[in-house]
């Protein structure tokens, strides 16, 4: 029972780590289209990779729920489980908002947007939500809680950053000539941000599932 218990949450672990992998693929992608490339080849592999990631938390949540029914998972076992149903979620969130980012990316990429004025800004916390996102997958992989709480702990530099940035979009004065759709191109930004620093958001989720799967305690809300 112990041997079929195990090679269930060895796949388990290994469906997680396609599904986590193919989501940090898709933040290359997304920022390769935040540094100005319109390639469609890109923009098709993320719409690829987004159905792909849907399907995976679709089977990954059903494995889950059928692992507690099956084998009736104890205490470490169950914490474990537990956080995978809740970190597929989170996972499955910041790739549907990494999905966004690009599709909006597809009209602030032309000739005459405004783009080019606030990049730096976007890149850069977009960055920042990335490496969060990194550590945090990392973290849960190898239950991490020093790097999580690490992670927690970056999230109110994360929240300034996107306060800067999205402050930065009414500084300059725009004009209908330079920037025919100026007021569609400053709301696709402000969306823009406001979605990285839910990515940032999710990876802080991640970071307090590796906790409560690694010291048992729900942080939560606290």
């Amino acid at each position: 029972m112990d041997t079929i218990r195990e090679t269930y949450l060895a796949r388990l672990t290994q469906d997680f780590k396609a599904m986590a992998n193919l989501v940090l693929r898709q933040a290359q992608i997304l920022k390769l289209q935040l540094a100005g490339d319109t390639t469609q080849a890109l923009m098709d592999e993320m719409q690829k990779n987004e159905h792909s990631i849907d399907d995976m938390e679709i089977k990954l949540r059903d494995d889950i729920i059928n692992s507690i029914v099956l084998y009736t998972p104890r205490a470490g076992d169950l914490r474990r489980i537990v956080s995978y149903y809740d970190t597929v979620i989170d996972l499955e969130r910041i790739a549907d908002t990494m999905d966004s980012i690009s599709r909006r990316m597809q009209y602030l990429n032309r000739q005459d947007s405004i783009y080019p004025e606030y990049q730096k800004y976007a890149v850069n916390l977009f960055e920042f939500a990335d490496s969060m996102l990194q550590n945090a997958i990392f973290a849960f992989l190898w239950a991490d809680n020093t790097m999580a709480r690490s992670i927690i702990n970056s999230d109110e530099e994360l929240d300034k950053l996107h306060h800067l940035s999205h402050k930065k979009l009414f500084e300059h004065e725009k004009t209908d000539k330079d920037h025919p759709y100026w007021i569609a191109d400053i709301l696709d930004l402000g969306r823009i941000l406001y979605g990285m620093e839910r990515i940032g958001d999710g990876a802080t989720n991640i970071a307090e599932a590796v906790i409560f799967l690694s010291e048992g305690r729900d942080i939560r809300h606290g």
